[in-house]
């Protein structure tokens, strides 16, 4: 390795990583692996992944690469113990996760890369004690505590958590109203079974929504319950079971209308109520008039699918045993917010390219795919980057932890959803969105309005704000949209898409 790539790698470390310190971790390591260095494996197995350099000292909030003795001795210490189920318990971690990298004089720095454990495997935890569990939260690793490590292990069970039967309930217990108008949406839709002359209960058991095992004792089950159950009785079994939608357009600090769970009215609240209502309510709040792009040529600006998508995801991927957890669905000028209780049991970056999903709530699920409210192979979150990519807007973000998943689908495009960005920046943000890789130089060619260093200036400040990524040297930097990200990965999904579009109609 030549000593300007060496340089390079080295100001990458101390520089670029350190900004994502949820997933980075620093340690100073002499001659020998930390002692704290298993607590923080298990933290980023348990929580997002992440990576752990060692041979960085900290002082005043500033890093300083020392480098570390003895690396092929960390190395080999290092494959021994994860590999002893008495001190961390098994998890698939690539061959390639230990790195030496060579600093000069001796020195080395070390790179671990620690991927997040799938679900079957969670939670990793420490000493053949599974109450030495740890979870990332901030820039720090914490023991789990009860309820936290209870949310850790429903995650990896194999079947859904909805479905269980709760035996002391009876069709009875659900709102009649609510069962009779998902019958007739049912029957409506495939009038081949003749749904319609079905008794409820016959009908209830033969789309998947009652508990038969004892002949005895039919009875729901809990998502059953959660779908078509009366209120009150949902309380009873789901004790932070709350549900609110809030319009906050015009203003930031007094919703315009709200759509509460525990409020009094007409409707039993339960979850195929409160879609009903919300996802009403978000068909009238996504009208936009029409728009053009730069070629002058009208974009379609109609993303009430995506907003379909986005709140069946909210309500379907929900853990509703989650204590304190609940249901947040939110309407600015700009943006959407939809925020549920639970950890997505998907990779982020899998959410927007789309394949085979985990499902947390089958019964739910289920009964949403019936109405054909749900994509049915896992590809609800590219659904949602494809119609708002198509309209010319801000790719989504999401972000997920142990506590709760939020999605923020956006009305505006890239440069829009920055406005404390100066006109500078947000025209090249433009430019890249439209070109993909640009130079310094084309970018000046391009946005000829603005001086050389006022473009200098800007890009600088994008690519600390992590907006954009630079490859190569000298004149030969090439500046692209950070594509490290899952809507990155979903706008690559997207291009192959359209490339085979293209394809097919020679």
């Amino acid at each position: 390795m030549t000593a300007e790539a060496r340089n390079a790698r080295i100001e990458n470390l101390v520089n670029a990583l350190v900004k994502e310190g949820v997933e980075i971790e620093f340690k100073e390591a002499a001659d020998a692996l930390p002692r704290s260095i298993w607590e923080t494996i298990s933290a980023f197995a348990n929580t997002n992944g992440g990576e752990i350099i060692l041979g960085v000292s900290e002082k005043n909030h500033a890093f300083s690469l020392d480098g570390v003795r003895n690396a092929e001795k960390m190395e080999s210490d290092f494959w021994c113990t994860i590999r002893n189920r008495k001190k961390i318990s098994p998890f698939s971690i690539g061959t390639q996760a230990f790195e030496i990298i060579e600093l000069g004089n001796g020195r080395n720095a070390v790179r671990i890369s620690i991927p997040q454990a799938s679900f079957s495997e969670i939670p990793i935890y420490l000493n053949g004690d599974i109450r030495q569990t740890y979870i990332r939260r901030g820039e720090g690793d914490f023991l789990v505590n009860e309820e936290e490590l209870k949310t850790l292990i429903r995650n990896s069970s194999a079947k859904g958590i909805d479905r269980y039967p709760i035996a002391d309930l009876s069709i009875d217990d659900l709102d009649r109203q609510s069962l009779a108008q998902f019958k007739s949406l049912i029957a409506a839709r495939y009038p081949e079974g003749a749904y319609e002359e079905m008794k409820m209960q016959d009908f209830l058991l033969h789309v998947g929504l009652l508990d038969d095992s004892d002949k005895n004792n039919i009875c729901p089950y809990a998502g059953t319950l959660l779908l078509f159950g009366k209120y009150n009785t949902i309380k009873r079994y789901f004790s932070s079971y709350q549900m609110d939608y809030f319009d906050y357009r015009g203003s930031n600090d007094r919703w315009s209308d709200r759509i509460a769970t525990d409020d009094l009215g007409p409707l039993e609240m339960n979850i195929f109520n409160f879609y009903n209502l919300v996802y009403g309510k978000l068909a009238s709040a996504s009208k936009a008039p029409f728009a053009i792009n730069n070629d002058m040529v009208r974009i379609n600006t109609d993303i009430r699918e995506a907003l379909r998508e986005a709140l069946v995801n909210t309500l379907v991927h929900a853990d509703y045993s989650i204590a304190n957890g609940s249901i947040r669905i939110e309407v600015y000028d700009t943006y959407y917010r939809f925020e549920n209780p639970g950890k997505m049991l998907i990779p982020v970056d899998r959410f927007f390219r789309g394949g085979t999903t985990k499902s947390r709530n089958d019964v739910i699920m289920s009964a949403f795919r019936r109405l054909g409210l749900s994509e049915r192979q896992g590809y609800g979150g590219y659904q949602i980057f494809r119609t708002v990519s198509n309209s010319l807007l801000r790719a989504p973000q999401i972000e997920t932890s142990l506590d709760k998943t939020t999605l923020t689908i956006w009305l505006v495009d890239l440069p829009g959803s920055y406005p404390e960005l100066d006109d500078a920046e947000k025209e090249i943000l433009s430019c890249l969105s439209h070109s993909g890789v640009m130079s310094k130089g084309d970018l000046e060619t391009r946005l000829d309005q603005f001086s050389e260093y006022r473009i200098k200036k800007a890009l600088r400040k994008l690519l600390e704000l992590n907006l954009l990524t630079a490859t190569g040297n000298g004149r030969s930097v090439k500046y692209a949209l950070n594509m490290t990200t899952a809507e990155g990965l979903g706008q690559i999904r997207l291009m192959m898409d359209r490339l085979s579009e293209l394809l097919s109609m020679k």
